[in-house]
């Protein structure tokens, strides 16, 4: 039997939330990805230009290929209905439209939601409602040997995790009742972020269900859910992943952004500059999260760069007004102005700090725990600097023996700069040094890294001098 042929289909009457007098027929279906086929128009296309008898079958239409209409006709919205038991539904950030027909004959005009941000039944809300508390399971990591606990946010929230069999729930009731969506970026990938994080394994988060009050039932939110790969070893056991540490990282996710996450996103398959930028992109902004900003001179105030900077830029452009360009063309008064901005633009972050000094501060921090992490190269921030100015600022490289060294250059930053994050994450979350040294030794997956690490700069001028021990001892 076919996956169709058993998925449960629910008929109803549907509108959008905002026209109520528009009600059509349909069918909702919420195995797997959500979804919503009515038979009629909940709203008017902009792109459809459509004919309907009474009976609604389709006399003429014509589809208009114009991209601001089809732009605004895939604008998320709001999707009420009522099954025909009764049962109340919500359809929260409901995307599509005219489902195209294969056939040569159109009978009905048919409407196509495939993608929605999340449905609840026996509830009619939409993306404003918020919530007393939600409920939900992480899966990915293997979860022997932990247990379940309590802890506060800083705000007054309350996670609880609790054992059900093989499964682990978790609990959050928020300080402040949050929206469907506040749940899902301020508590369920924050989660998921730090279990994958602990263990280097694949994490997410499922099976979110919520209550509008601290008395009202559960309504499960159906939401497009993908498997998680599985892995066979842990880099930290998820005894590790109590609760303290969870509120922890609910906690963190305020300041960082979801950098966190993205400094561990898996970038398998894409070109290895793609990867190198990005990761070198999130080491500066995870930086500037983390680190108390130093100024290059803290006695300068921001009274005395502005002055600095006027000062600067009138003897710049007095400067270049009395050079001699008897053989040049003159120049015009655009381009003293265009001058002017530039010497305003060099100024803006002449006393924050350098891409490398903020590249040495995540690896002395990273070395703290792990001294030979970036052991193999002979000066990984200006390794990482190099690179990134490289592939975002200068011209082609020659294709010889050099450009060679430089892709294993750019092969080797990108294993050791996720290596380098990972590990002042795991700092943040409140690892001591001698856990993961133990961690470290034992993984395969970094010991690899710096066996690669120390392959591809042999012979290079960023490799060090004396390569460094495989691992801890």
């Amino acid at each position: 039997m076919t996956a169709s042929e058993t998925r449960q289909v629910l008929q109803g009457t549907f509108w959008q939330a905002e026209t109520p007098d528009r009600r059509v027929p349909g069918r909702l279906t919420l195995d797997g990805r959500p979804a919503l086929e009515t038979v009629g128009q909940i709203f008017v296309e902009r792109a459809v230009d459509v004919n309907l008898d009474p009976s609604g079958a389709v006399r003429r239409m014509a589809v208009s290929g114009d991209s601001d209409a089809l732009v605004d006709d895939w604008e998320p919205r709001n999707i009420h209905g009522q099954l025909e038991d009764g049962t109340l539904v919500s359809m929260v950030g409901a995307q599509g439209g005219r489902k195209r027909n294969s056939g040569f004959m159109i009978r009905q005009y048919l409407q196509e939601f495939r993608t929605s941000r999340h449905v609840i039944l026996n509830e009619h809300v939409d993306e404003q409602h918020t919530f007393h508390c939600g409920k939900f399971r992480v899966v990915g990591p293997s979860w022997w040997g932990s247990e379940g606990g309590e802890a506060s946010t800083s705000d007054g929230g309350r996670l609880l995790i609790s054992q059900d069999g093989d499964d682990r729930w978790f609990e959050f009731t928020p300080a402040d009742p949050m929206t469907v969506r506040d749940f899902d970026r301020r508590v369920l990938s924050p989660v998921a972020t730090l279990a994958s994080l602990v263990t280097d394994r694949p994490a997410d988060a499922i099976a979110l269900s919520v209550r509008l009050s601290a008395e009202s039932p559960w309504r499960e939110v159906h939401r497009a859910e993908e498997p998680v790969p599985t892995k066979t070893s842990d880099l930290l056991e998820p005894s590790y992943l109590r609760a303290d540490r969870f509120a922890r990282w609910i906690d963190f996710r305020r300041r960082s952004d979801a950098l966190d996450a993205a400094a561990i996103d898996d970038l398998s398959g894409v070109a290895i500059q793609t990867a190198v930028l990005t990761l070198a992109a999130v080491a500066e902004g995870l930086h500037r999260r983390l680190v108390d900003e130093k100024k290059r001179v803290p006695a300068l105030s921001k009274s005395d760069l502005v002055q600095a900077r006027r000062a600067a830029r009138a003897a710049a452009v007095a400067r270049v007004g009395e050079l001699d360009r008897s053989d040049r063309e003159p120049l015009r008064p655009v381009d003293i102005a265009e001058f002017k901005r530039a010497m305003n633009d060099a100024f803006g972050f002449i006393n924050e700090p350098t891409f490398r000094t903020r590249m040495t501060d995540l690896a002395d921090r990273a070395r703290e725990a792990l001294p030979n992490i970036v052991g193999d190269f002979a000066d990984w921030p200006r390794a990482v600097h190099e690179a990134r100015n490289i592939l975002a600022h200068q011209g082609t490289q020659r294709h010889d023996e050099a450009i060679d060294q430089f892709y294993d250059l750019v092969i080797a930053l990108s294993y050791s700069l996720a290596w380098v994050l990972r590990t002042v994450l795991l700092l943040e979350a409140g690892f001591d040094v001698a856990t993961l040294q133990r961690a470290y030794r034992d993984s395969s997956r970094y010991n690899h890294h710096l066996a690669n690490v120390r392959n591809l700069l042999a012979g290079s001028p960023y490799a060090a001098l004396t390569p460094t021990a495989a691992a801890e001892s």
